[in-house]
């Protein structure tokens, strides 16, 4: 290999599909071209595994994970974090196995498939990268993904110049289409809402992603009945996924963080998908269709108390003689109802901000008198005819929605829940509904990573990234 070319890493960076045509990663310090498969690899749209363009990516792949601290790593050795993460699934030994077994099929995958065309000169020990420098990175790929630019104008100034705390993942902002379908490109980001910061896209998923999706939480439930409401996570590790399944959600994970401007990390939950069959005891007729008799309202600290932003991705409209499953938002503001708030929207956020107040995260915890007054406030105004805010579900779309303002304090406009789904008031049509044509979601909650999460300032500064972040679209 005498003759072949040695690159720096900063000249393998080159080669990312972004700045160049040509596509090299690194593989165990061999350099591959795979230009060939710009699908996979590529920036335009992005590939699943665009982040790992121009790097070295033994580590990421043997270990399927796109994390920042393992992409741009040859070495395998330590694995504690993975052991950790499958412990109910695998013992040490067995993952130590399974990650020598991948390593080594990936090495074979990558000779039978490039060629090799040089050498990753190893790094100067000590040798890291800013995290500023990477967080810089992260915005300028996110720019680029929606079709802004990078550029000096962030380091200048704005929140994101001042942080470089937590450990950001470049991420790619847009999903491939599968082979054999049509390519249908994403609607527009779009801001629905600032308080609480609330954007809207449509066509975010295929239908044909939508119901691979949906095969997969069946899957996951197989057995079950499905009579109430079903969650089941969507891990990336999950034995029972194939390769093109495992790369749908490492595709979504990694679109979502774009979006949020929030990183993959594991100090995060996985994907989880749910599934709300309709209420054949309810018919849509405006007051005996509510959240209140459903399941209530909350801010999403409710289940864990790191969390700060929330992606709902709706896997299937209603079908037809069905109604309701929207997420209300009763004390949102949609734009253009700032100014003169209605006094219904008035007393809904003040009855929000007063069960903050008290430490309430969910109306079913409202037990003492003044509590139970605010909750019961707060329910009347997510009844159909009250204020606020309404998203219903549409195959496809995404729904994200911010639970912390910029300073890290939960945000009181936040506060939401899912009506049920009905007949509609016809009655009879949703009778005979199929499982598919009921309420299907997929949701992320995005985590604040433990770096931040004891430090206020920090929390505060990690916060208003993200939403600074994802305003740049």
């Amino acid at each position: 290999m005498c003759s072949e070319r040695l690159f720096s890493p900063s000249e393998l960076s080159r080669y990312d599909g972004v700045h160049s045509t040509d596509i090299y990663i690194s593989f165990r310090g061999r350099v591959y071209d795979v230009s060939s498969r710009s699908d996979m690899y590529g920036g335009s749209p992005p590939g699943p595994y665009h982040v790992l363009a121009g790097r070295e990516c033994a580590r990421a792949l043997s270990t399927m994970s796109l994390a920042l601290e393992d992409v741009g790593r040859e070495d395998t050795e330590d694995l504690q974090n993975l052991i950790a993460k499958l412990e109910k699934a695998m013992n040490p030994v067995e993952v130590r196995a399974a990650v020598d077994r991948a390593a080594e099929e990936w090495q074979k995958k990558f000779d039978e498939s490039y060629a090799v065309i040089g050498a990753l000169q190893k790094p100067l020990p000590g040798q890291k990268v800013s995290a500023a420098k990477l967080q810089q990175g992260f915005l300028n790929l996110v720019r680029s993904l929606r079709g802004g630019r990078g550029g000096a104008g962030t380091e200048q100034g704005g929140p994101a110049a001042a942080f470089s705390h937590a450990s950001l993942h470049p991420a790619p902002g847009r999903t491939p289409p599968a082979l054999g379908t049509k390519v249908e490109s994403a609607g527009p980001f779009e801001l629905v809402s600032r308080k609480p910061r609330i954007y809207l896209q449509r066509r975010f998923l295929s239908s044909a992603e939508c119901r691979t999706l949906i095969s997969m939480i069946l899957h996951r439930q197989e057995g079950m009945r499905f009579d109430k409401k079903v969650r089941a996570p969507l891990e990336v590790s999950d034995e029972h996924w194939t390769e093109e399944q495992r790369s749908l959600i490492l595709r979504i994970e990694t679109r979502l963080a774009a979006l949020t401007g929030g990183p993959i990390h594991d100090d995060e939950v996985a994907l989880v998908g749910t599934l709300t069959p309709p209420d054949k005891s309810l018919v849509a007729t405006g007051s005996s269709c509510t959240v209140a008799e459903h399941l209530g309202l909350h801010v999403d600290t409710n289940a864990a108390p790191w969390r700060f932003c929330t992606a709902i991705i709706y896997l299937s409209s209603l079908g037809d003689g069905l109604e309701g499953g929207e997420t209300v938002f009763p004390a949102a503001l949609p734009l253009g109802g700032e100014a003169l708030p209605s006094e219904a929207s008035e007393r809904a956020v003040e009855a929000a901000g007063r069960l903050l107040e008290l430490g309430i995260v969910h109306t079913d915890k409202a037990l003492s008198p003044s509590a139970r007054e605010a909750a019961r406030e707060l329910l009347d105004a997510a009844r159909p005819e009250g204020p606020g805010l309404r998203v219903k579900p549409e195959e496809g779309s995404v729904c994200i929605f911010w639970t912390r303002q910029d300073d890290g304090e939960i945000d009181r406009f936040s506060w939401h829940g899912g009506a049920p789904v009905a007949q509609d008031a016809a009655g009879g049509g949703g009778q005979n509904s199929q499982p598919s044509d009921w309420k299907w979601t997929l949701q992320k909650f995005k985590e604040v990573p433990v770096s931040v999460r004891h430090n206020p300032g920090l929390l505060a500064d990690f916060v208003r990234t993200t939403r600074f972040n994802a305003s740049q679209g």
